[in-house]
């Protein structure tokens, strides 16, 4: 018997380390890594931009880009139409340069009628950069909520806005030590939201408006022209998120913002045409410039019990699944196999045995010990 159990115990080790590792796993990765105890869902929300622009006190022959190109000073609404944009819709666009063609409805020589299906041609045209846009201030209000979570009983928990949420600027760049990765720029607090010139927007997403676009790794054909006078189209990424204390979900909701170039440059954005004028004469405007589209991500969390039985769940069915699998090994593949098969199935029967003996043991009548003296005085007569 005492074989038999110390065969067991040696053998029970493996599954005993195993069976360990096991709920360490569920406990410190499932449940509390990967919140296993979590329902999730993704979230839905708006945005609007607000641009803003002063030329009191500017001299647009300071600036370097104006030294070999023509210059204007144009307000925000010029520089704000075209392409597509709407600020009521989380798309910008802010006109870098500009190029304006007056044409006329010119009658051919030898046209016997001249009409509205005359051509129009170029009389004039002209090409300037819109002076002092890099230091036009831009705005960005958003809102963002779980829709099901919070329709369910309006719990703030799942809903904010940026006058309520604490977020921070981040950009994916070189940390200054050699290595690539998100790098905090700075804090956005809820009474001011994020306000910014257009010069550290575009900073923010690693771009400058005398530099051309970085082309993508592998890429042949790039254009070396700045963005100053092509434009450009960049991705503003608003992620929300409820899972940044100990247990989710949070008391509120944070997020986080990131400026990059967008993977496809289409000129359609970047660049807008404008016919302006009836009749005869017409002005056809070309706008260029920084294109700004709102991408709204992430998913905010709650706690379901679903969701954690699950986990548990899983967390036994893996117990049970490694026992059964080291019996099989041990039964079949290790050295002492045949005697394990034999008696692993006795173990249980001997531990019963030995329990019973103990327990005969501790229920025998003791008589207590009589000495030799007291003995023979009781026997005599």
């Amino acid at each position: 018997t005492t074989e038999i159990y110390t065969l067991s115990l040696h053998d029970a080790l493996p599954i005993l380390a195993i069976r360990t590792g096991i709920a360490v796993f569920v406990v410190l990765v499932l449940l509390m890594g990967q919140r296993g105890y979590v329902d999730k869902e993704a979230v839905v929300g708006t945005a609007t931009w607000t641009l803003n622009g002063d030329f009191h006190g500017m001299n647009y022959s300071k600036f370097s880009y104006c030294e070999d190109h023509d210059c204007r000073f144009v307000d925000e609404h010029v520089m704000r139409g075209g392409g597509g944009a709407d600020v009521n819709k989380g798309v910008l666009f802010v006109a870098t340069a500009i190029s304006e063609r007056e044409q006329r409805r010119v009658c051919e020589d030898d046209a016997d009628t001249c009409n509205r299906n005359s051509a129009f041609k170029t009389v004039k045209a002209d090409t300037f950069y819109a002076a002092g846009v890099d230091d036009f201030q831009i705005q960005l209000s958003h809102e963002a909520m779980a829709p099901t979570y919070y329709a369910a009983k309006h719990d703030e928990r799942f809903h904010g806005t940026d006058k309520d949420m604490e977020g921070k600027l981040v950009s994916f760049r070189d940390d200054g030590t050699g290595r690539v990765r998100m790098v905090d720029l700075q804090e956005i607090k809820p009474d001011l939201g994020l306000m910014m010139t257009l010069s550290e927007l575009l900073d923010a997403a690693g771009l400058d408006l005398d530099k051309p676009v970085p082309a993508e790794d592998g890429a042949v054909d790039r254009d070396e022209r700045p963005i100053r006078k092509v434009g450009v189209v960049i991705d503003c990424h608003i992620r929300y998120f409820n899972d940044w204390s100990t247990w989710s979900p949070a008391s509120a909701v944070k997020y986080e913002i990131e400026f990059a170039p967008s993977s496809q440059q289409n000129a359609l954005y970047s660049s807008t045409y404008e016919a302006v004028g009836f009749g005869d004469a017409r002005m056809m405007v070309k706008r260029s410039g920084v294109y700004v589209r709102v991408l709204q991500e992430g998913n905010l969390e709650r706690f379901s019990l679903v969701e954690m039985l699950q986990t548990l769940a899983i967390g036994f069915m893996l117990m049970t699944l490694s026992s059964w699998i080291m019996a099989q090994v041990a039964t079949r593949y290790l050295p002492l196999a045949e005697r394990y098969e034999t008696h692993k199935y006795e173990y249980t029967e001997n531990i019963f045995n030995l329990r019973a003996s103990r327990d005969e043991f501790n229920d025998r009548v003791i008589e207590p010990q009589r000495s030799e003296e007291h003995t023979s005085e009781l026997q005599s007569p």
